[in-house]
C-alpha cells in the first residue's frame, strides 16, 4: 500500500523537490508503507489510533512474559490485530523468544 512515510522519530519524511524556477513541487515522501503499518500497529496500545480505537497490539505488554510462556497466543493476537487493518501476515517467533518476524502471506515460500 502506498502512503505518507514517517521517519524513525515518527515525523513526516520530507524530501523537498523544486522545479527549474525553484518552486517547491513536492515535499511529503510517498512510498510503500506496509512495514510502517505493521510497526505502528505492533507498538501502539489500544486507543492510540483515534480513528480506530480498538486497533493496537501493545507489544510492551506482551514482551514482559507472554512470548516466553505462550508463543501461540502472541502470534494469534498479533495476526488478529494486523488483519484488522487489512494486513494478511504470518508472525514467526524465534526459538529464544526474543525476536519475531512479520511476513506477508505472499512472501512465504
Amino acid at each position: 500500500m502506498e502512503g505518507i512515510v514517517i521517519n524513525q522519530d515518527f515525523d513526516l519524511k520530507i524530501e523537498v523537490k523544486k522545479d527549474a524556477s525553484g518552486k517547491i513541487v513536492s515535499g511529503i515522501f510517498l512510498d510503500n508503507i506496509d512495514y510502517q503499518r505493521c510497526h505502528l500497529i505492533t507498538i501502539a496500545q489500544k486507543g492510540e489510533f483515534k480513528a480506530n480505537p480498538t486497533l493496537g497490539f501493545g507489544i510492551e505488554n506482551y514482551m514482559r512474559d507472554t512470548v516466553i510462556t505462550n508463543k501461540q497466543k502472541f502470534k494469534t493476537e498479533l495476526q488478529k490485530e494486523l488483519k484488522t487493518d487489512g494486513v494478511t501476515a504470518d508472525v514467526i517467533v524465534s526459538v529464544d523468544s526474543t525476536h519475531f518476524n512479520i511476513m506477508q502471506k505472499n512472501d512465504i515460500t
